[in-house]
């Protein structure tokens, strides 16, 4: 049995015990050992396949057991464990993945334990603070340098340690818990801690470390709480089904949920996640649209714009007016403020940048990947060789909020292999740059007083996004980005997120975002609850009518026009659905009504004359289109339809006259084929195949024109038109001017 095999026989046992077939359970988890013999496992096995048949007899024979739910439920917990166990020693076996090889390395060679990190990692750090009281100079740097390799050793050692340790015991839980309260463990060797638990956790459910993480959440260091909350969110979406088994995890989750400050993180943690899913999107438009529309624009600037203007007297704190034209002719104006939103809304427009920056050897190490950004990390000292220069970097990359960790050492990195030259200018330039932006960053935190807390939990997710989706192993581990958008629907996460403000805040986060599916089911929650806005019901159609549930859409439009009967755009909007579900009497009332609000609204004048059209009420429909072009008398939309509704009522003279004012603009593929079909009524057929032969060209092929005659096949009938000369028509079209 291979890998594959036995994550694909794990699979459907987690799914047999979900759907509480233990008995299958138990069989698959037996047939997973049938090759090996592990005499633990099976012992264990048995034992609750016993306990299980012992329960079924005494509850078939009628007897009741006040204890009998709380043993169905460790029973069950028990089989995820015994499954998860049963796969891990076959996955130990025969896996070439990071997690178990790195397990088999601990099992080979006894490592330190955690407490011998833990006391190697203070001495370290204590050793470095000594070091850099000391007098500059070679021996100084000799042992700073000595002092940070054994230290960045010992946390990387601390990372693999918790990462790829097993499920814990009282011993290990007693380590771990001992770890995090030890307040001699610099912020790095915490919040390294907090992520490598985490991804141990993804790999493998552990209920005892689960609550570690609960607990640490609740550290006062920020760094320390945020990443851990940002961890949890991703482990109750992969163990959703579990987490009711440990009343003791519902509990807690519960009690940290009525606090203002956990709940906050949480719901900046889950926003977070929301944006994430939009990366990939971001980094498609920024690299097909926007930054190739930059390269394009570049040969215009130099052509059009002299050096001088650029570089003038005035400096370049005066623009030139004729910059801000190309770039609105070129369209790259809208481009640019769209990416400037997107920024200012807190989107990763950065992946696309420093995606390219990841293939330094430094990223080769997973726990690299995690590292808050130090500029003392040895793999930094070349570029902070230079003190002064060195320290006006540190302050400014220490200070941005806007790119995360990994990052700043990709752009750290990036900058060591630039000529010295490049590199001392471009330190410069961003050092000139830190206090201006440092004084941006406190007006923002003046301004909303949680602004520190977002960006940490930001730029957090974005330093696992990076890991998850460029990691030379990445496809060993499940992407979290991958998981559904589901945070409103899983019942662990409900304390937080179905709080009313918060359930209408992801639900906008949704919508935002087009996921309009996922914005539904939020949105559905909000009206369930029965004191909901005109709004919510107004949203909850829109997203039907993007699903196309045009049925939906309207039932959701009444409901909000019970509580906004004055509303223009939601009266629009079920007369739009109304002519959608082809009932136009209906659509007809509404626009009335809006007729009403807005008498002197053109696109409604022509909206009530489509509903008499299609009533084929046809003078009607005609009174309103005169009207609308009376008014507006360069307004093709109403030529079209008083030349189409004119047609329809054999009107051909009236029809033919508005197509000729029609095809002097810029006709279309149907206005071609309309104008074809009132020829064809006039008898001038070979006047409708040379306009035909106009249309097939803008279709691109005789078989799409084919297919765009035969919609109209129907209304030609309507008009008189012998319909058996269609043939007659496309062969007169095939044949051209041979003819």
């Amino acid at each position: 049995m291979n890998q594959t095999d036995t994550e694909k026989k794990l699979t459907v046992i987690r799914t047999k015990i979900s759907n509480r077939e233990l008995k299958e359970a138990i069989e698959g988890i037996r047939a997973l050992t049938a090759d090996w013999d592990n005499w633990s496992l099976s012992q264990q096995l048995n034992e609750l396949e016993n306990n299980y048949r012992y329960m079924l007899h005494y509850f078939l024979r009628g007897n009741k057991d006040p204890e009998q739910k709380n043993i169905y439920r460790k029973l069950i917990r028990d089989l995820y464990s015994v499954a998860d166990d049963t796969a891990s020693e076959l996955m130990l076996r025969e896996s070439s993945s990071l997690f178990y090889d790195k397990m088999r390395t601990m099992r080979l060679h006894t490592p330190r334990s955690l407490d011998e990190l833990r006391e190697q990692i203070a001495r370290e750090n204590d050793t470095y603070s000594f070091i850099s009281l000391l007098e500059e100079g070679p021996e100084k740097e000799r042992r700073l340098r000595e002092n940070r390799t054994t230290y960045e050793k010992m946390l990387q050692e601390l990372f693999y340690h918790i990462f790829a340790s097993p499920r814990a015991n009282a011993e290990m839980s007693a380590e771990l818990n001992g770890f995090v309260q030890d307040e001699r463990m610099p912020l790095q060797a915490k919040a390294l801690f907090v992520s490598a638990l985490t991804m141990n956790l993804l790999q493998q459910f552990d209920a005892a470390k689960v609550e570690l993480l609960l607990d640490l959440s609740k550290e006062a260091e920020p760094q320390v709480a945020t990443r851990s909350i940002v961890g949890i969110i991703p482990l109750i979406q992969l163990y959703s089904e579990r987490w009711p088994l440990y009343p003791s995890l519902e509990s807690r989750f519960q009690l940290l949920a009525d606090d203002k400050l956990f709940s906050r993180r949480f719901m900046t943690a889950v926003t977070g996640y929301i944006q994430a899913h939009e990366t990939e999107k971001i980094t498609r438009r920024l690299t097909e649209e926007i930054l190739p529309e930059m390269m394009k624009l570049s040969p215009i600037i130099g052509k059009k714009i002299r050096l001088d203007e650029w570089m003038g007297e005035s400096g370049l704190d005066e623009k030139n007016p004729e910059w801000q034209k190309i770039l609105d002719e070129t369209g790259l104006s809208d481009k640019l403020q769209e990416f400037s939103n997107l920024q200012m809304e807190g989107a990763d427009v950065f992946h696309s940048t420093f995606s390219n920056l990841k293939s330094y050897p430094f990223f080769q190490e997973m726990s690299n990947w995690f590292l808050l950004f130090e500029p003392q990390h040895s793999s930094l000292a070349t570029l902070f060789s230079d003190k002064s220069e060195g320290m006006s970097l540190i302050d400014t990359m220490t200070r941005s909020s806007m790119i995360c960790s990994s990052d700043k050492y990709s752009l750290c990195f990036s900058m060591m292999m630039m000529p010295e030259q490049y590199r001392r200018m471009m330190i410069s330039q961003l050092g000139a740059e830190g206090e201006e932006m440092q004084k941006m960053q406190e007006e923002e935190e003046m301004m909303q007083p949680h602004r520190k807390e977002e960006t940490l939990i930001s730029h957090y997710i974005r330093d696992l996004y990076r890991f998850f989706k460029l990691f030379r192993r990445h496809n060993e581990f499940v992407d979290i980005f991958s998981l559904p958008l589901n945070y409103h629907e899983l019942e662990p996460m409900a304390p937080v997120v179905r709080q009313p403000a918060h359930l209408e805040k992801i639900a906008l986060y949704y919508f935002e975002k087009n996921n309009f599916r996922e914005a539904l089911g939020a949105y559905s929650m909000l009206a369930d609850e029965g004191d909901c806005k005109s709004e919510v019901w107004q949203k909850i159609g829109y997203c039907r009518q993007m699903l196309t549930d045009i049925g939906g859409a309207v039932d959701a439009y009444l409901h909000a026009e019970l509580l906004d009967d004055q509303n223009s755009w939601v009266l629009r909007r079920i007369a739009s659905c109304y002519r959608l579900l082809k009932e136009p009497e209906s659509a007809l009332t509404y626009y009335r009504r809006l007729e009403q609000l807005h008498p002197d609204d053109l696109n409604i004048q022509l909206q009530i004359g489509h509903c008499h059209l299609e009533l084929k009420q046809y003078e009607k429909a005609l009174n309103y289109y005169f009207k609308v072009e009376l008014l507006n008398q360069g307004n093709t939309r109403a030529w079209r339809s008083i030349a189409w509704c004119a047609f329809l009522s054999r009107k051909f003279d009236l029809a033919h006259s508005y197509y000729e004012r029609i095809l002097e603009q810029k006709p279309n593929v149907h206005d071609y084929l309309n104008a074809g079909h009132v020829e064809l009524c006039l008898g001038n057929n070979g006047e409708a195949v040379r306009l035909y032969r106009l249309s097939q060209e803008l279709a691109g092929s005789i078989e799409s024109f084919r297919a765009l005659l035969e919609e109209d096949v129907e209304e030609l009938q309507e008009a008189g038109v012998e319909t058996g000369i269609l043939p007659i028509i496309l062969d007169g079209m095939r044949y051209g001017s041979d003819l």
